[in-house]
């Protein structure tokens, strides 16, 4: 009895070890199929909307007959595959093996992390001797982080700035009927194309304001699509717009900058939408309106600008009399002040010269470099009721207005509202530097 015990024992044992060995084996076995996640973005990372390239593999030991890849829902994720799957024999370590890639550019819609769950490939391997087997080949689950916006300039949490990141931006338009031959009640339809490299055409902006006094503009639907050229997502907008003078006068349809992210330099750069003249005897901007009254001497106006000008040089004298403890950070000093009168410089000479139309537009270019501040004071009651009566006569709403529109209250009002907002220091330096205009 002893002796049975002892071989049963025994066998057991060798069954064990067998068992542990065989297992050692397989854990030590290469596998048959295996799969990777990566990403190509820039250094330093990617910001939200901006295109980052996953890069999904999967190798095989031997070659597959069927295969399918399941990949995984990208939720919140906004995603368009870049071109077919590649097959590609690659060595790893010394041996050979088959791959597959696939490239997929992801656009994340804020800065944090996002999970990427696995994506599976279903493949059916054969070996030299024509057995067939199926396998699973499953990645592992990889993380993408968003960094946050640490430029200067608005970025994409920015709610009242439309964000684009994209490798180029490209801008053109066309006309169905020349605009310059437009008269009161003539419609042309404008095309404007926009194209840019590197991003989706649902992040093109849903509509570019075009509007300008003087003019009735009517915007019709966006056309969009997203084509893979060369590798990459190039986004396609028309945006059309049905354009008609409201009188016969010639005015001027705006330009409109589009500010967009480079990213290959990493910087912010602008698109322009160009302006246009509309009408027949177009205006040139900075000349004076052909129907003004002739000027026959300095006006109060261009006493107010020449006394301006010298108070600022007035200012600057002051400033580097020899012996001022400050005078080192002068020029700092001076910079915003000077700054400033430059920014304000094409108001107040539209409104000296009599240039209605020139004034309109100084205005409007003025509150667009002033972004925020410049929406707060155009929307001052003061500020919009003057306009208002402005519209009103330079855009013939009360034909025969135009002539006895008096330009400097206008300025005048515009400036004071402005220095309320954006701040006296940007319009002149405390050393005697007054606005031409009295604000």
């Amino acid at each position: 009895m002893g002796m049975v015990r002892r071989i049963l024992f025994g066998m057991a044992l060798a069954a064990g070890v067998a068992a542990i060995a065989s297992g050692a084996r397989a854990a030590d076995k290469p596998p048959e199929a295996f799969g990777e996640v990566s990403f190509e973005m820039p250094e330093g990372g990617a910001y939200a909307q901006e295109m980052i390239t996953m890069v999904v593999r999967f190798y095989f030991k031997t070659r597959a007959t069927t295969e399918a890849m399941e990949q995984p829902k990208l939720d919140k994720l906004g995603w368009v595959q870049l071109g077919r799957d590649t097959w590609a024999p690659t060595k790893i370590g010394t041996a050979n093996w088959f791959g597959v890639t696939r490239r997929i550019a992801v656009f994340a819609p804020e800065a944090k992390t996002y999970t990427i769950p696995p994506f599976t490939h279903h493949v059916t391997l054969i070996d030299a001797e024509g057995v067939r087997w199926k396998v699973d080949a499953v990645s592992k689950p990889v993380q993408l982080t968003i960094a946050k916006w640490t430029g200067k300039t608005d970025g994409p949490e920015d709610e009242d700035v439309w964000w684009l990141p994209a490798q180029s931006v490209e801008i053109k338009d066309s006309w169905t009927i020349d605009p310059t031959t437009l008269k009161a009640g003539e419609t042309t339809r404008r095309r404007v194309d926009v194209t840019a490299v590197g991003t989706l055409a649902e992040q093109l902006p849903p509509m570019i304001d075009t509007q300008s006094p003087g003019l009735v503009v009517f915007p019709g639907p966006v056309e969009r699509r997203t084509e893979i050229v060369d590798g990459l997502p190039v986004a396609h907008a028309a945006y059309t717009y049905d354009i008609r003078p409201h009188t016969g006068d010639p005015v001027i349809l705006r330009e409109v900058l589009l500010p967009w992210f480079d990213t290959a330099s990493r910087a912010m750069r602008q698109a322009i939408v160009p302006g246009a003249n509309v009408g027949q005897g177009m205006v040139i901007p900075g000349t004076p309106l052909a129907d003004g009254p002739p000027a026959t001497g300095p006006s109060p106006a261009l006493a107010g600008l020449i006394a301006g000008a010298l108070a600022f040089f007035a200012g600057v004298a002051v400033l580097l009399v020899p012996g001022r403890r400050d005078r080192e950070p002068v020029m700092a000093r001076l910079a915003p002040a000077w700054n400033g009168f430059r920014r304000t410089l094409a108001v107040r000479t539209a409104a000296w010269r009599g240039n209605a139309a020139g004034l309109r537009g100084a205005i409007y270019e003025l509150a667009r470099e002033d972004r925020r501040a410049g929406r707060d004071w155009l929307a001052d009651p003061a500020v919009a009721a003057a306009l208002a009566e402005f519209d009103a006569g330079l855009f013939g709403r009360r034909p025969g207005d135009a002539a006895g529109i008096k330009l400097s209250p206008i300025a005048a009002t515009v400036l004071r509202a402005r220095a309320a907002r954006v701040g006296r220091a940007d319009e002149g330096p405390a050393s005697g530097l007054v606005s031409p205009f009295g604000h």
